[in-house]
């Protein structure tokens, strides 16, 4: 047993890993407003107790402000601000400015709206430096007759991030940590025929494993713990019910395995969460600064490069989804209105790609990432165009050619790393960790592109075909798996290039670079070799780097990298010729699904209000940010956080430590990773007898275990006719749909999914 060692690493941590101290403790405080009623002073928010007797308490009158002067100018990490005991919050909004060169400047990771915390933990990002010797809290949003301010602690940059709520302070009860069981498990479940595998980093090798059903002592499937890992792939059993593990004196919290059970847990709250997380419309009608469609997009948030292959690969799982959004008028016509109105039936996905659209149009942005985006709304209009008016196309089309050559840019865009903006460069830069300058981020759409020229009979379609064959020719000839920042340092965004190099191979076999299929030969065993350890985890290199970290406590928060690589690994599988490599592929892809929902060293979910969004989770991510420009935290399924290096290869006890925040970009990356996993799972299949046809189809489409299901699928004639089919579930339960038909005769196909997803069947003949 391993206890011994976990308990000495505990001594460790608790003697002085967050040996920082409080800078603003004892330190100058200035308010706006002071009520003077002899039991509450200036003084009293930061001395060092939280308590309704040391409440400062000043004016409401807004904007009110608190100022705490430092001393001396140093650069700070973040600031803890208590509003009270468990339960009482008196200040919704309210933001964090520093001092610099005589002025105010707010920092845009501590501007919080819609508070609903009674302690707020701010950590400083790396948009602003905050280096100063005075800070600012400006309370905007007061829900009491004067301003209630228990405490504040400012904490300076520290490696590891800032310290949890209640560090060097006396009078706040935190929240214990829960248990987390020391078997590591995806806590909601486990999709069936697919890779089922545990960490367990204290029991001994070969230590026998047995999965129970929850509740009994009933063994249904039993085997050996192997390098702190048990496997139960073969396990598949249909059946309801919750399940689990049990190892040594380790017990797992409980699980369940079903039908495309990720899939089903998450498809809605995927769709929830770019719902909620506009800006300009919805639940959120103000504009963030520095962001476009979405709160916190930048110019590579991947938004339609992410929902146009969602909804191509699975088509009728989005169909079937309820309606949220509704068409809102613009109150200024320069932020969207360049589009006209969808049909109101339209569903959401599609509503969210016409926004997204929308958007880029009326506000002409002209940065290469926003044209890549248009290219995938034009590449989609055939299959989306019944619920758009012709003028939605016509104005995007226009200004996607009118722009796509455009070397310059509209604005200065944060993180801009781009060298030049015509989409038929050829693009040689490499971007950096912040995930915004991938390689190949120009190849699909310029491939798309190609696709729509053709469609619409333009002139010189083979420009747009010609720069994405000598950008992934490029790539072929100049990209080192073997440098990092070609794989997991392109954080969130390394599925661009994958997904890009298998796009060109997958769709143009003939045509493609020599030599592409073995350069994505060759990820696969860097990948491989970089995952060889207890948790199937990807590590950034091949020394002691687990993840992208740095000196500064921003670097990183890499939870987009985890859930976005299953994409990248499903794009390519199916062109590995090693049957045993492919299946150890599987093995990671799913494991980094597993990853974020709870088999990582942190025994959490990355999303922190997993528990009670996703069915079966247990424990969320340890905090979400309650600031940052986003302003994610009212948004439903924001994926938060994940471990940080400092917790590989198994160091729990290093608790909530480094940059926690959701992004948008983490979770288009989840959003293309379920778009592979659907095209990956569907196929068909064909019976003829006599002059009838059983068709089948088998895609990730039974979400309701009990009720039989059915889908619509196209079947086209000789003469290019189409027509609909319903499918109707073979059970309940069923992965598969079908319909029993008369033969329609020679040269019929049946398919399902559109564009580069769709996947088609002839119908047998005689």
């Amino acid at each position: 047993m391993k206890q011994s060692f976990l308990i000495l690493l505990l001594l460790i941590f608790n003697s002085g890993l967050f040996a920082q101290n409080n800078m603003a403790k004892n330190q100058k405080v200035i308010v706006s407003s002071e009520e003077k009623n002899g039991t509450t002073s200036t003084a009293a928010a930061v001395d060092g107790i939280v308590s309704e007797k040391s409440v400062c308490s000043f004016s409401s009158k807004t904007p009110s402000w608190l100022i705490v002067a430092l001393g001396k100018k140093q650069m700070l990490g973040g600031v803890h601000i208590y509003f009270g005991y468990p339960g009482k919050r008196s200040i919704d909004d309210f933001h964090v400015e520093f001092s610099k060169d005589g002025k105010w400047q707010t920092i845009p990771s501590a501007i919080v709206s819609g508070n609903r915390f009674e302690a707020v933990s701010l950590a400083f990002d790396a948009t602003v430096p905050v280096f100063t010797d005075s800070l600012r809290f400006t309370f905007t949003k007061v829900r009491t007759p004067n301003v209630e301010v228990c405490e504040i602690a400012v904490w300076p940059n520290f490696k590891l991030g800032i310290p949890a709520l209640g560090t060097e302070v006396s009078g706040y009860e935190a929240h214990p940590e829960p248990h987390v069981p020391k078997i590591y498990i995806n806590q909601s479940g486990y999709n069936l025929g697919k890779p089922k595998r545990f960490t367990a980093p204290l029991v001994d090798e070969g230590t026998p494993f047995r999965i129970v059903e929850a509740g009994t002592q009933n063994i249904l499937f039993s085997g050996k713990v192997q390098k702190n890992i048990g496997d139960f792939t073969a396990f598949n059993p249909e059946s309801s019910v919750e399940f689990v593990i049990l190892a040594d004196t380790f017990k797992s919290f409980p699980f369940r395995i079903g039908q495309w059970w990720i899939e089903r847990v998450t498809y809605q709250n995927a769709m929830n969460f770019m719902v909620d997380s506009r800006h300009y419309v919805g639940n959120y009608t103000l504009k963030c600064s520095g962001t476009y469609s979405w709160r916190d997009d930048s110019h590579f948030g991947w938004e339609l490069h992410t929902l146009v292959p969602q909804y191509l690969s699975n088509p009728a799982a989005y169909e079937r989804m309820p309606r949220h959004v509704k068409y809102q008028t613009p109150t200024d016509t320069t932020l969207w209105g360049a589009l006209k109105p969808y049909d109101e039936n339209a569903p959401d996905i599609v509503k969210l790609i016409h926004w997204g659209a929308d958007v880029i149009v009326s506000q002409k942005l002209t940065h290469e990432h926003f044209k890549g985006q248009l290219a995938y709304f034009l590449y989609a209009w055939p299959y989306i165009k019944q619920w758009m008016p012709q003028q939605n196309y016509d104005v995007v089309k226009a200004y996607a050619l009118n722009i796509w050559q455009l070397d310059t840019v509209d604005k200065e865009y944060s993180y801009n790393e781009s060298r030049g903006h015509n989409m038929l460069a050829l693009k040689t830069k490499i971007g950096t960790t912040k995930g915004a300058l991938p390689p190949g981020a120009s190849v699909i759409p310029n491939l798309m592109m190609f696709e729509v020229a053709k469609r619409d009979v333009m002139n010189e379609a083979d420009v747009y075909f010609n720069a994405a064959y000598n950008q992934v020719k490029w790539m072929v000839d100049s990209l080192d798996w073997n440098n990092p920042m070609t794989t997991k340092g392109q954080r969130m965004s390394e599925f661009i290039t994958m997904t890009s190099l298998t796009y060109m191979l997958k769709q143009y076999p003939e045509k493609s670079p020599a030599g592409l299929k073995k350069k994505m030969d060759e990820w696969a065993d860097v990948l491989i070799r970089r995952s060889n350890n207890m948790w199937d985890f990807r590590k950034l290199d091949d020394k002691d780097q687990w993840c992208p970290t740095g000196d500064k406590p921003q670097h990183w928060n890499e939870t987009g990298n985890i859930v976005g690589l299953p994409s990248a690994i499903l794009s390519m599988v199916n062109f590995i010729d090693d049957k045993a490599k492919a299946n150890r592929l599987m093995e990671i892809a799913y494991a980094h699904l597993d990853d974020a929902f709870g088999r990582n060293p942190c025994g959490r979910h990355c999303s922190f209000d997993a528990a009670k969004e996703v069915e079966g989770v247990d424990l969320g991510w340890y905090h979400q940010s309650a600031g940052g420009i986003g302003q994610l935290s009212d948004a439903r399924f924001v994926l938060d956080g994940s471990p940080k290096n400092a917790h590989y290869p198994y160091h729990p006890e290093r608790g909530d430590i480094g940059w926690t925040e959701g992004w948008i970009s983490f979770n288009a990356a989840y959003n293309i990773s379920l778009a592979y996993m659907a095209a990956y799972d569907t196929e068909w299949s064909a019976k003829r007898e006599k002059d009838w046809v059983t068709l089948r189809l088998k895609a990730p489409l039974n979400f309701d275990y009990d009720t039989k299901e059915y889908v619509w699928v196209d079947l086209k004639d000789k003469k290019g006719k189409i027509t609909k089919l319903k499918l109707t579930e073979e059970s309940e339960n069923s992965p598969w749909f079908s319909v029993k038909i008369k033969s329609p005769g020679k040269n019929s196909v049946a398919s399902y999914g559109f564009g580069y997803f769709e996947k088609s069947i002839s119908i047998p003949v005689k």
